[in-house]
């Protein structure tokens, strides 16, 4: 079994998923039977699953591969934040809360910001370097849903939860610690990652109804359309033409996470004019969340093989020549 889940791209987070989101549409009580089976198998143990995934990338890091790593991860990340948030501004000053095309604004900006870290750190593990697991740290921190929040909230001049950054931080650099104070401890935890991806898989899913996310199938689509193709061309070229890879970091990071279906509540929770959205825009977060975990490996498997491909047959075209 676990060697069939393997050979599917993203497939040790993708099928805990889909797994989990099943549970959830055909019994959602059941896995709200109390602790710790709750704490561990639903949405209330994510953020715990994600530090502790954070100290493990950090235990594989090396010191010197920090600068390397905010170099090649930070242009990406920052170039795909510097898109999300002008994206998500244009949208509440032109079209306001109520969204446009049917998709409420709360959607569009939740999906917009996000990134999948998760999905991320699961395709780094089998294409990817130190250098791209090393980023896992950054998009843990862009990933959380603080940046929507921010973008949604702006108007009512809401500030940068810096906490929320440090918090997220933490947990990356004890990793980093702990394998410099004994580097026999990498070697321990070279596998930690790759364990706790089905149990993050897992707790994502069970937030997900595929009922209420397949009703909504052709807006999910539609804003998952436009996230590709506002984000993903100009992260390709910065990946391929300026940073001299593949393309594979690109694709990973354009991938939409779980969390942005807390987004919607949220807001909702914080000011009240949200709450006529919340439902719409979950349902369609929902449906995103799911073809974007399908098509994201397909992606990458696809594009990195072509990318391999034109490399080779430049090394043997050079090869030739001389």
């Amino acid at each position: 079994m676990l060697k069939k889940v393997q050979s599917i791209p993203g497939g040790l987070m993708l099928v805990p998923m889909l797994l989990a989101s099943l549970i959830h549409t055909l019994a959602p009580q059941l896995l709200e039977i109390g602790n710790p089976t709750t704490a561990l198998f639903t949405g209330r143990g994510t953020m715990a699953i994600v530090g502790v995934m954070l100290v493990f990338a950090g235990i594989q890091v090396r010191v010197g591969d920090l600068l390397p790593a905010a170099r090649r991860g930070g242009i990406l990340i920052g170039v795909k934040l510097l898109i999300d948030i002008a994206a998500g501004l244009l949208i509440m000053g032109v079209f306001g809360m109520d969204g446009v095309l049917g998709i409420p604004a709360v959607a569009w900006i939740a999906c917009l910001t996000s990134c999948n870290p998760g999905m991320y750190i699961a395709l780094m593990n089998s294409c990817g370097d130190r250098v791209d697991k090393a980023n896992f740290a950054i998009l843990s921190v862009v990933g959380l849903p603080f940046v929507p929040v921010c973008v949604l909230g702006f108007a009512q001049n809401f500030s940068i939860d810096y906490v929320s950054i440090l918090a997220t931080c933490i947990p990356f650099f004890v990793g980093m610690l702990l394998s410099i104070i004994d580097g026999n401890i990498r070697e321990f935890a070279k596998s930690g990652t790759a364990v706790m991806l089905p149990f993050l898989g897992f707790c994502l899913g069970s937030s997900i109804d595929l009922t209420a996310a397949l009703g909504s199938w052709w807006l999910g689509l539609l804003l998952y359309a436009v996230y590709m193709v506002v984000q993903l061309p100009v992260l390709f070229l910065i990946d391929r033409k300026l940073l001299k890879q593949r393309g594979h970091a690109a694709v990973a990071i354009c991938c939409v996470a779980g969390l942005a279906l807390t987004v919607p509540s949220i807001m909702a929770g914080a000011d009240p004019d949200y709450e006529r959205f919340r439902e719409a825009a979950m349902a369609q977060l929902s449906f995103t969340v799911v073809i974007s975990a399908f098509v994201t490996p397909l992606l990458m498997k696809a594009l990195v093989a072509k990318g391999d491909s034109h490399t080779k047959l430049n090394h043997v075209d050079r090869r030739e020549a001389s």
